[in-house]
């Protein structure tokens, strides 16, 4: 059988999935900026899976090469500007404000021009696919979007969404070639509701699980899931952790310490989130209980990428916190304790702002 041709857009997350994806047997594309290219095209690519006790543990390295993949297990290099004839599904790993810069626009227009499915690896969810959930009213949630318009163009029948509950970052910045991960939890990958995107999800999935390293299997597989709801399964752990990894004062702090500091109120936070998850059409079988996910948390030393963008001046995030605000309130789901971790974000993005202004 003839491999498939993956593009990824993203060369930080997007990583993770891209290596796993060509090890797997698979043609795999990247696309990122030009430095990024070069770090890749001159060391290759290396994602290294970290232990429970925070050592290094396995570490998987494939080549890249500047131009579209035409061989298994090496990574191409290209830019927003690369022809999609030839790749068969694309999946972006990109973060949100990044939708909104002229070239990434042009880049998701011809994606839906020449129907190419599409698999977003993000936690703020694409407007298409919330289409799918029936009892959801999505105007009122484009204004926690940068980009929203990119998505007007899109098919929801060729857009899926996964819960991307690995956590992996890049400790040297300097070094686009090199990702760790820190928490290898699956991609849970939501189905397709055209039957062709669904079977060639199918088969990465399967063949992304298959493979062994030393006959060993790996973490961060791709999961086709069978409910359309799986992604919104984060949502509580996002709040829980991710968002209020940035406190009152600004400044970040670890996702662990959020979820343990006050185990009684994550533990509320987390329950209210889960019962808007419900209300949207989850099922019990989907969700992750408190316990679960406070365990898991416990090995998330590093603030969220949230907590930590926003102490460095940033004045456009993803704004995940103000998506879910917004679909809780469609539903008709109060909650002061998540109204404020919305505001101490406002807060600190009205912050930068007045910093920046006054530079």
């Amino acid at each position: 059988m003839e491999p498939l041709r993956i593009l990824v857009l993203g060369a930080a997350y997007g990583l993770l999935p891209a290596v796993r994806i060509a090890l797997a047997g698979h043609c795999v594309s990247v696309m990122c900026r030009a430095e990024e290219q070069d770090s890749l095209a001159r060391h290759g690519a290396t994602v290294t899976f970290m232990r429970r006790d925070g050592r290094p543990g396995q570490a998987l390295a494939v080549p890249a090469g500047l131009g579209p993949s035409v061989t298994q297990g090496k990574l191409g290099l290209v830019g927003s500007d690369t022809d999609l004839s030839g790749f068969d599904m694309v999946f972006s790993a990109l973060g949100e404000p990044q939708l909104a810069a002229p070239e990434i626009a042009a880049l998701f227009s011809r994606i839906a021009a020449a129907r190419k499915p599409l698999v977003a690896l993000a936690n703020l969810l694409p407007l298409p696919f919330l289409a799918r959930i029936a009892s959801l009213n999505l105007a009122p949630l484009r204004s926690a979007y940068q980009g929203a318009a990119v998505w007007d163009v899109m098919d929801p029948d060729l857009v899926t969404a996964a819960s991307p509950d690995a956590q992996a970052v890049r400790t040297d910045p300097a070094r686009a070639d090199q990702l760790t991960v820190t928490l290898g939890s699956n991609f849970k990958i939501a189905p397709f509701a055209a039957g062709g995107p669904q079977a060639i999800l199918e088969r990465l999935a399967a063949d992304v699980g298959a493979f062994r390293s030393n006959g060993v299997p790996l973490p961060a597989r791709l999961i086709a899931h069978a409910s359309r709801h799986v992604p919104l399964v984060k949502w509580p752990m996002l709040i829980t952790g991710n968002c209020r990894s940035v406190t009152d004062g600004g400044q970040p702090r670890s996702i662990a310490e959020a979820v343990a500091a006050n185990p009684d109120e994550s533990r509320r936070l987390y329950a209210e989130v889960t019962g808007v998850v419900q209300r949207l059409g989850a099922a019990e079988s989907d969700l992750v209980p408190f316990s679960t996910y406070a365990t898991a948390a416990r090995s998330l030393s590093r603030p969220s990428s949230l907590a930590r963008v926003l102490a460095q001046g940033a004045t456009q995030v993803e704004r995940i916190d103000l998506m879910i605000a917004h679909a809780a309130a469609e539903v008709g789901f109060k909650s002061p304790a998540l109204d404020s971790v919305v505001a101490r974000i406002e807060q600190k993005l009205a912050t930068n702002r007045e910093a920046l202004l006054g530079a």
